[in-house]
């Protein structure tokens, strides 16, 4: 559907669907905030500035920047933290190969300010299989009585109680960005039951989660016929706040190696620590967390033991921490997963 059919009138739009992997998602919680974390470790050789660097290893990145291993953490037996280690040589081989790729295609940019962590629309309260097949299809039609490009300014409450000044999106195009990109059809659906119409709207609030913790945010409040509950989808004009991107492989990276753990979310930044969660199977074993450190950018991950062949196993995903002490503070450093090579930003988990 094209955006052109939504400004001329009645018409029909489309659902997101964002390439997400099926997974089971079992999070496996950080250990008490009293953990007390240990000391320096081995690093490659030091960058500019670092301390507490030891005997440094052989092997220089080809582009000559020097990368530094992750400092093991002192955890107490039986944490639910992953230890770290320092990495591996096919660890670090794979790090240089890793930021050679994310150089060569371009350093990302870090994002400018609040990511909303979820779709547009924060509401949905179907009541019929139909209802919901026509919102997946992108089967929404907007009424008569509802202001075509009724815009203005609202206000936007930030995660640290501040508020500002937002443009505020009209109906139709806040409902045409929640229905972008849709994907699926009315199959087993009689098309006079694949339809939702919309009869109203009205300007309200919801609160959002975004990668600097909840935010308030002006939002459409669409009634519509056979629904109880309205559909509240985000109000906010272009810029103000902007979903994650999916993040995309370099093209120069070749796949990794089995036995590597990839870091699926930044989950905090402290001083010379960072804590990422490490995605690995219910089976494999020994799983250890490694940071490599380049003056632009420090790769992340790693390593665990598979299971032995024909092991019967649970078809989980699991996502366990691991704190990683750096040789130097982040600063404005990108970390970038070692399996992918793609960013990881505080709070945004993988796409």
């Amino acid at each position: 559907m094209q955006r052109s059919e939504i400004l001329g009138g009645l018409h029909d739009m489309a659902l997101p669907t964002r390439g997400r992997r099926l997974r089971t998602l079992v999070l496996v919680l950080l250990v008490p905030l009293g953990l007390t974390l240990g000391g320096c470790g081995e690093v490659v050789s030091p960058l500019p500035g670092s301390t507490g660097a030891k005997a440094p290893r052989s092997g220089e990145a080809s582009d000559g920047r020097q990368p530094l291993t992750g400092a093991p953490s002192d955890l107490p037996a039986g944490s639910t933290t992953a230890p770290s280690e320092p990495a591996p040589e096919s660890f670090v081989e794979r790090a240089k190969a890793v930021a050679a790729a994310v150089r060569k295609a371009g350093l990302p940019e870090q994002p400018a300010g609040p990511t909303l962590l979820g779709p547009w629309a924060v509401d949905l309260s179907f009541e019929t299989d139909a209802q919901k097949v026509a919102w997946s299809a992108g089967r929404v039609t907007l009424g008569a009585r509802i202001p075509k490009d009724e815009i203005g300014v609202s206000s936007m409450r930030l995660p640290d109680g501040t508020e500002r000044p937002v443009d505020v999106l009209s109906p139709r195009d806040a409902m045409a960005r929640a229905l972008e990109g849709a994907e699926g059809d009315c199959s087993g659906i009689p098309p006079s039951e694949c339809q939702l119409t919309l009869t109203g709207a009205t300007l309200t609030t919801a609160r959002v989660p975004t990668t600097a913790g909840e935010a308030t945010v002006p939002a459409w409040s669409f009634t519509a016929t056979g629904l109880a509950r309205p559909l509240v989808v985000v109000a906010t004009a272009p810029g103000v706040l902007e979903p994650p991107q999916p993040s995309a492989t370099p093209p120069a990276l070749p796949p990794a190696s089995p036995g590597l753990s990839s870091a699926d979310a930044l989950a905090d930044v402290s001083g010379e620590t960072i804590t990422v969660q490490l995605g690995h199977g219910a089976c494999d074993r020994d799983l250890a967390g490694h940071a490599v450190e380049f003056p632009d950018l420090v790769v992340v991950g790693g390593t665990f033991t598979p299971p032995d062949p024909g092991t019967m196993c649970t078809m989980q995903y699991l996502l366990t921490p691991t704190v990683l002490h750096l040789a130097k503070p982040l600063g404005d450093r990108l970390v970038i997963d070692i399996a992918s090579g793609s960013p990881r930003y505080l709070g945004v988990p993988a796409s």
